[in-house]
């Protein structure tokens, strides 16, 4: 093995293992049931889809959302702050893999490979998550912005996982979906990169991207090529 052969894959969570947009519907959904009898002129269509008309890609500023919520659906019995605090409370526990995620990172660790998680946030909640969406056996090492102490794209938190890992930034495949802190960030280390098509956070640099993944699954055909490439 040289030391430009592909060693580890390391993984954003949000939008990458994690099905975001079917964790947040089940999130709006068991928090109606929690809060319906306060408000019964309210339909669970209505709540979510004022809620999610507010904030359609999840990138809001959740409080200003609830504020807007409650206006928009003449809610007197509940506060923002209660939904607010509900979501902070509940919401990271409502996380869920995207189909090909758990056979995809049971593939790759056949193949040998390290698998790491940069992930932005608290370490206990992102472990959380980890856990729920059922890849802990299948992950090495975990860098959280928690534990680092800097947040994604900043360098140190890239070179913190691959010291963990016990690799270099050129035997490494990292594999995102947004363009600034995963496709950006992982090229601007010289690492080589795997897209997740999502035109929801926008596109990244056509010379920035080195692969682009429709699913997490594509994963192992590219790399299937890059070990044929390397016989």
């Amino acid at each position: 093995m040289s030391s430009c052969d592909i060693r580890a894959i390391i993984f954003d969570l949000e939008g990458t293992l994690v099905d975001r947009e079917k964790s947040r519907l089940k999130f709006l959904e068991e928090q109606f049931e929690r809060f319906h009898e306060l408000m019964v002129t309210v339909q669970r269509r209505d709540f979510e889809k004022v809620y999610l008309s507010l904030n359609p890609y999840g990138l809001e500023d959740v409080e200003w959302v609830y504020k807007e919520l409650v206006k928009t659906l003449n809610i007197e019995r509940i506060s923002w702050k209660t939904f607010y605090n509900d979501y902070k409370t509940h919401h990271y526990r409502y996380h869920f893999p995207f189909y090909d995620t758990l056979i995809t990172l049971e593939q790759l660790r056949k193949k040998g490979y390290k698998l790491g998680v940069i992930a932005n946030g608290k370490s206990d909640e992102i472990m959380h998550v980890i856990n729920a969406i059922g890849i802990d056996p299948y992950i090495h090492y975990v860098s959280t912005s928690d534990e680092v102490g800097v947040m994604k794209p900043d360098p140190i938190i890239f070179e913190d996982i691959m010291k963990h890992l016990g690799v270099t930034a050129e035997q490494v495949i990292y594999v995102g979906d947004c363009p600034l802190n995963d496709i950006a960030a992982a090229h601007a280390m010289g690492m080589r990169n795997a897209w997740v098509t999502n035109a929801v956070l926008g596109t990244p640099e056509e010379d920035e991207v080195t692969y682009k993944i429709e699913s997490l699954s594509d994963l192992l055909n590219v790399c299937n090529q890059i070990e044929r490439d390397d016989e």
